[in-house]
Formats: C-alpha cells, sequence, structure tokens
C-alpha cells in the first residue's frame, strides 16, 4: 500500500463503524451512552496495552499501532 491508501483505509473503517453504531443507536439496539462507552473502554484498553509495550521497550510497532488506535476510538466515540 501506499502512503495515501493507508489512511484512506483508515478513514473508510472509522466511516463504516460510525454508521454501524450510528445504526444500532437508531435501531434501540444500543443506546448512545452504551455505544460510547464500548468504544471508550476499547481505546482505554489500547491506551493501556501501549503504556505496558512501552515500560518493556519492545514493539515500537505495535506501540504506536496501540496509541493510533485509541485515537481513532476515541475520535468516533466523540462523533456518535
Amino acid at each position: 500500500m501506499s502512503a495515501f491508501q493507508d489512511p484512506a483505509y483508515t478513514m473508510a473503517a472509522m466511516s463504516a463503524t460510525v454508521a454501524l453504531f450510528r445504526g444500532l443507536v437508531k435501531k434501540g439496539v444500543l443506546t448512545r451512552d452504551e455505544a460510547v462507552r464500548v468504544i471508550l473502554d476499547e481505546a482505554v484498553a489500547r491506551a493501556i496495552q501501549a503504556e505496558a509495550d512501552d515500560q518493556r521497550a519492545g514493539g515500537r510497532s505495535a506501540n504506536d499501532l496501540n496509541r493510533q488506535t485509541a485515537e481513532i476510538l476515541k475520535f468516533i466515540a466523540e462523533k456518535l
């Protein structure tokens, strides 16, 4: 993948996730608070994992990925 394609795939995944959660909230399957809580819980878990990886000083790329994932999940939760 090129440097242009990576962010495009990430943005497409974010858009699909937001659409899915909005649909679930609209249909009444989830409340908005439940959806936000699930997403933020995952963001916190990713951030904790990134901190643990940082302390072990190994897996730098995994650490960066976990931090980026946490930021993406927080962004999605804000948009719901």
